[in-house]
């Protein structure tokens, strides 16, 4: 018989995930401080809980897919949080972004109340999430990974058990690091195009073909160009993302300009009023810097 499944975070990637667990049968009972999301997933099947604490009553194991490691800190160790009485046999897996040695101490703790922990960071966007096609990456222990397999299968179609604790997030950040290197390229390649009369989207289309094509590319730079940039990624959580690729990097002693200028142009981004749009509006930050004055396109 099947685990059932708490659930706590039903935002952009969040709700997806929630729905296709449910979807494939699961048990799920969901904590969320939105009335309106709760009576949603009550129609679905879902039971809600009052806590988290209340939560791993019911629950032993439980996903969680929240803004920070504030908030993960907050689910797992607070004062109505999941371990708040002991959780012996809890296994919380968390599939926020925060950094390796937050999950570290957050995994720490939770083995001193009885429980396991999984980082368990995701990537493939809403779309991925909505269609159960996420790429998730594992930091933790074998045995542990195993028995969070089947949610894992209901909710991603790329499942890497990459290391030991902490191991999925330092990959994360890699992943992160990438995605934002390569905006950067998509932008300026695009205000090189404009400049030379040519129109971006045929240069989106040529470099999609070419050894220059990516996935960025492809998606970021549609949205960009399209002007299609509310919902999705929001850039305040690719800055937060990319403080904490910094901040791994530096942990380390890695040389990495690109990262630092890729914060860099995320946070002004973000400080330009742009905090809440999807991370690809970074294009309207190079437009405003090269004085680009039409429309995206």
């Amino acid at each position: 018989m099947a685990e059932k499944i708490g659930f706590i975070g039903l935002g952009v990637m969040g709700n997806g995930m929630a729905r296709n667990l449910l979807k494939a049968g699961f048990d799920v009972t969901v904590w969320t401080r939105d009335a309106a999301k709760a009576e949603t997933f009550k129609g679905l099947g879902a039971s809600t809980a009052a806590t988290p604490k209340a939560l791993a009553a019911a629950c032993k194991l439980v996903i969680s897919c929240v803004p920070d490691a504030a908030a993960v800190h907050g689910i797992a160790l607070g004062e109505d949080g999941l371990a708040a009485e002991g959780w012996k046999g809890g296994l919380l897996v968390d599939c926020s972004t925060i950094a390796p040695f937050e999950a570290q101490e957050i995994a720490t703790s939770l083995k001193e109340a009885g429980a396991d922990f999984l980082d368990a960071p995701i990537s493939g966007g809403k779309k991925g999430a909505d269609e159960g096609t996420l790429t998730i990456m594992i930091g933790g222990e074998e045995a542990v990974v195993a028995r969070a397999q089947p949610a894992f299968a209901a909710m991603g179609k790329n499942i890497h058990h990459v290391g030991p604790q902490g191991a999925g997030q330092a990959l994360k950040a890699c992943n992160q690091l990438m995605v934002a290197v390569n905006l950067m390229g998509v932008c300026e390649a695009v205000a090189i195009a404009r400049a030379a009369g040519i129109d971006p989207k045929v240069m989106r289309e040529v470099v999609s073909t070419g050894t220059g094509r990516s996935g960025v590319l492809e998606g970021h730079g549609l949205r960009y160009l399209e002007g299609t940039l509310q919902g999705g990624f929001r850039a305040a959580l690719m800055k937060k993302d990319l403080g904490i690729a910094t901040a791994v990097g530096a942990h380390y002693g890695r040389y990495q300009p690109a990262a630092g200028l890729a914060h860099q142009l995320m946070t002004g981004l973000c400080n330009a009023g742009h905090a809440d749009l999807d991370n690809a509006a970074l294009g309207l930050l190079y437009d405003k810097l090269n004085g680009w004055q039409g429309d995206a396109s």
